[in-house]
């Protein structure tokens, strides 16, 4: 197996198609074909169906994508690790949700670039889940994560214990009522399984919010400026509350919130003495953060 087999094949389930698939990688479609039918043969399955009007994965090709995918991953960050190397002594890459890094720990991963000069640093932001299977492959050395790892070649590192409030820009003058959640200017933010279970729960399943969102970012920009009130971890609307940007909401509701917390997760062993270092000076400042 060849990157170049993995690139035909990559191509074909995106484009469902052949000609565009060649023209994409330009190459002849001969050569597209030639390249999947060896990558199958080498597999032992059909990874595709083709015929004159479509192309579709087999249930082995669904199987196989995301590891055709991961592999094509690998070999780009190693690629890209390979010239930084000529330019930086160390290449330090860290992953996780955007709300943990713009809200949470921006100004420790701030810190870090500037005592670090010579290190390349770069930022991945992924789901939870995507962001421990990058640190489990290698290609992310420090992972934040919302959701506890439980893979046995990770180390967890349990940085903060948060608790949900309510926000908006204007203190509303009256406690949180059940009325409220109802009301339009109520956004609800996924924060994932545990938090949404909890939250459905308490509403009954036929509760239906005027607005839903899975970004932060968005949540926040709304609740900055306009009369929009949200729940969501302290951590994340900290500085904001100690700016008087945003005010906690009181209320009184019965409930009890699961904890929001967050992990950091890195793998176990580490052979570079000198990027274990570094791992270890960040996860310091990120404890730092609570």
């Amino acid at each position: 197996m060849d990157i170049e087999q993995l690139q035909a094949f990559l191509a074909v389930v995106k484009s469902k198609n052949f000609t565009r698939s060649a023209e994409s990688l330009h190459v002849a479609q001969s050569t597209v074909t030639a390249r999947i039918k060896t990558l199958e043969e080498l597999m032992g399955t059909t990874l595709l169906i083709r015929n004159n009007k479509h192309v579709a994965l087999t249930p082995a090709g669904v199987s196989f994508l995301p590891y055709a995918e991961r592999m094509i991953s690998l070999y780009a960050e190693s690629i890209e690790a390979l010239k930084l190397q000529e330019k930086y002594s160390e290449r330090f890459v860290i992953g996780g949700p955007t709300s943990a890094w713009m809200y949470i720990f921006g100004q420790q991963l701030r810190e870090f670039q500037h005592n670090h000069p010579a290190i390349a640093c770069e930022l991945l932001t992924h789901s939870s889940e995507n962001t421990l299977e990058k640190v489990i492959d290698g290609i992310i050395h420090v992972g934040i994560t919302y959701m506890k790892p439980r893979h046995p070649r990770l180390a967890v590192h349990h940085i903060i214990e948060d608790d949900y409030v309510f926000v908006a820009r204007q203190p509303f003058g009256r406690k949180i009522t059940m009325d409220d959640l109802h009301r339009s200017n109520f956004v609800l933010n996924d924060w994932g399984k545990p938090f949404m279970d909890w939250f459905y729960h308490e509403m009954g399943e036929r509760y239906m919010p005027a607005f839903k969102i899975n970004q932060t970012t968005i949540v926040m920009k709304r609740c900055l400026e306009e009369n929009w009130f949200t729940l969501i971890p302290k951590s994340i609307v900290k500085s904001y509350v100690e700016n008087k940007e945003l005010h906690i909401l009181e209320h009184e509701l019965t409930w009890q919130p699961p904890k929001h917390n967050v992990y950091a997760a890195t793998l176990k062993i580490i052979g570079n003495s000198s990027l274990a270092a570094s791992i270890s000076e960040l996860l310091a400042s990120l404890y730092g953060a609570r």
